[in-house]
């Protein structure tokens, strides 16, 4: 693991160079979300690569980091008489600003990654709406097409998708396959076959030691064990913290400053271990959302993917060349509740509405009487 980087540092850092250390370390990470939060000198390319829809939601997990190690900091700077308390509250106070800055803009990523998903864009699209209607009214014929067309390409044997109990079974699966490459080092060998209590007491050196960290517990195939041990810290530690939550720290409670002194700064000490460990917990986060989209991306361009997809569409054009008066009547039924030429207001998408059209397309083509049905004239 390289050097940690240093918050002075971050202003004089070109952007492309800090790009590869926070995609290197979730650390590295945490440091430049503070520094783009406290300092007005940070690069206005090192602003905006923190809000790139690729960077959003890591970002937003750092300043969580952050905000808890900075809660704890002013929390013991306050018990102490610590003159840097000033300091590091109006840290803390521009951490906690960028926090709610970035959940807006990862709640907005994840609105336009719903509305600009594959299924979605087919849902608003008549084209699309028809054609898939289409496949509803003819099911015998399209599987029969689609067979043929995968028979063409070789797909006919291919193996059945299998079916995962959870993540950590897809990353194990992908593992196992060689979907992604993971060496497994001694120190990963190692914890692969300890007992649970030695894995636990390793996710506990990692949050206690912000300088040498246990790199091993990130190995794909300890992801599982390392979540377990960090949810099981957790629940050991909340109410020694006196925390809301395994997840949250909270405010500390109203009698603390009325404690004995040995007991008060063990409580302080635990919600320092605490917020360490939630940090631990969505650096885990980070590392399964990396791997999962790089399964996503290697099994959208695998050539099994790519032919099963072709297969499927020249199966639908197929039936749409047998059946173009079929389709015609869907698009004509869905034309009076488009917004403009070719696509349907997201409003009508999950609508009972577009279930009651849908119905009465089916039932006209199943039972013939559309080749007499003028196009719907119910409004909107």
């Amino acid at each position: 693991m390289g050097e940690r980087l240093r918050l002075a540092d971050v202003e004089h850092i070109p952007t492309d160079e800090l790009e590869l250390l926070i995609t290197d370390s979730f650390d590295n990470l945490v440091t430049v979300a503070v520094a783009e939060a406290t300092n007005g000198f940070i690069p206005q390319r090192t602003r905006r690569l923190l809000r790139k829809a690729e960077w959003r939601l890591d970002w937003q997990d750092a300043l969580l980091c952050a905000a808890g190690e900075l809660q704890v900091a002013a929390e013991r700077m306050r018990y102490t008489g610590d003159p840097r308390l000033d300091a590091t509250e109006h840290r803390l106070h521009r951490v906690r600003v960028r926090r709610n800055e970035a959940s807006v803009l990862a709640k907005k990523l994840r609105r336009n990654d719903f509305h600009n998903s594959t299924e979605r864009k087919s849902e608003t699209n008549s084209h699309r709406t028809a054609l898939g209607w289409l496949r509803n009214a003819f099911p015998d014929e399209y599987a029969e097409l689609l067979e043929q067309e995968q028979s063409c390409r070789g797909l006919g044997d291919a193996p059945e998708k299998p079916s995962f109990r959870d993540v950590h079974e897809q990353i194990e699966h992908a593992c196992a396959n060689g979907l992604i490459t993971a060496p497994r080092s001694p120190d990963v060998e190692a914890l692969l076959a300890a007992h649970d209590d030695t894995v636990r007491l390793a996710a506990a050196e990692d949050a206690k030691n912000q300088e040498d960290r246990t790199m091993a517990l990130r190995h794909p195939l300890l992801l599982r064990r390392w979540e377990n041990a960090l949810r099981e810290l957790g629940n050991m530690t909340v109410e020694r913290a006196r925390a809301q939550t395994p997840h949250a720290l909270g405010a500390l409670p109203d009698d603390f400053y009325t404690l004995p002194r040995e007991e008060a700064i063990g409580v302080l000490n635990a919600r320092r271990f605490l917020a360490a460990i939630q940090q631990r917990r969505l650096e885990y986060k980070r590392c399964v959302r990396q791997i999962t989209q790089l399964l996503r991306t290697r099994e959208r361009e695998s050539p099994h993917a790519i032919a099963h997809a072709e297969a499927k569409a020249a199966a639908v054009r197929r039936l749409e060349e047998r059946h173009q008066s079929e389709y015609a009547f869907i698009r004509a039924e869905l034309r009076p509740y488009e917004e403009h030429d070719g696509f349907l207001p997201r409003a009508l998408v999950s609508s009972p509405q577009r279930a009651e059209i849908k119905r009465r397309v089916l039932a006209s083509l199943a039972d013939g009487t559309w080749t007499r049905s003028a196009p719907s004239a119910l409004a909107p």
